[in-house]
């Protein structure tokens, strides 16, 4: 069975090629890529029966690499994702509902035996297709609910990331093309993805705002607001100032949760 691997992680590459060769003989792999860029490359030019896709990849996510590629290269291939345990659940979710398989890292050698079994059953790409047209619909802007996300994924180097609850984190603040992750328990640490990535992605939550360009705040750690000096102090008594512009975003979340009681 001609089988691509795209993975970000070396570590988890070597164990699943490790795991493949003793539990799944019959798997050849035929090409290997750890990004979108890449992945697209080798998906669009390698004939393949089996693709094993890590939903996050270095340069972006899977979704982004199958949005690119030609649909009728689904009529040729199963299609197996393979993901962290600490995925937002509504990414599970949506795996579940729209029947598309998926394995869970670190991959369980029968559960991956189990998959490639299935893959030869695989009845015909059109309902690949149609599967992963449902999964791109679950997934779309407004279908995954905000209470959803408890970690968030920090890229912290090339290949490795990290899931971290929400609630640990105090503030991000931006430097460029990385961040800095600040934490109730730790030092400050790099991750090699730009505030804006993270913005996007949090301050839809409800729970994080961007009080200046260089930060972006968890609201539940805010202990204290001060209009007069443009700052705020958090839970740990670090402070941070805020720009003008964003004063009246922060008087709003403060008038906001006032009102709610919190």
């Amino acid at each position: 069975m001609r089988t691509i691997l795209i993975e970000d992680n070396p570590q988890v590459t070597t164990l699943i090629k490790s795991l493949l060769s003793v539990h799944c003989p019959e798997v050849v792999i035929v090409g290997e890529a750890d990004s979108v860029s890449e992945g697209y490359f080798l998906l669009s030019n390698t004939p393949a029966d089996l693709w094993l896709l890590d939903i996050e990849l270095r340069d972006g996510t899977v979704f982004e690499l199958l949005e690119r590629l030609n649909p009728s290269l689904f009529d040729q291939t199963a299609l197996v994702f393979l993901t962290a345990f600490g995925t937002f659940d509504y990414v599970i979710q949506a795996l579940h509902k729209s029947a598309v398989d998926y394995l869970l890292k670190p991959v369980d050698p029968n559960q991956l035996k189990a998959a490639v079994q299935k893959s030869h059953k695989e009845v015909s790409g059109r309902n690949l297709s149609l599967r992963l047209e449902e999964l791109k619909r679950l997934l779309a802007p407004g279908m995954a609910p905000p209470a959803s996300l408890e970690k968030v994924p920090i890229t912290i180097a090339k290949g490795t990331i990290r899931y971290l609850f929400l609630k640990e984190i105090l503030f991000l603040e931006g430097d460029g093309a990385v961040c800095y992750v600040h934490t109730v328990s730790e030092k400050p640490f790099p991750s090699y993805r730009n505030l804006g990535f993270y913005a996007d992605l949090l301050e839809q939550q409800g729970g994080f705002i961007r009080t200046h360009k260089k930060f972006l705040v968890n609201t539940h750690h805010i202990e204290k607001y001060d209009p007069v000096e443009d700052a705020v102090w958090l839970t740990n008594g670090h402070r941070l100032t805020f720009s003008r512009r964003k004063g009246k975003v922060l008087l709003d979340f403060f008038k906001r949760i006032s009102k709610s009681g919190r």
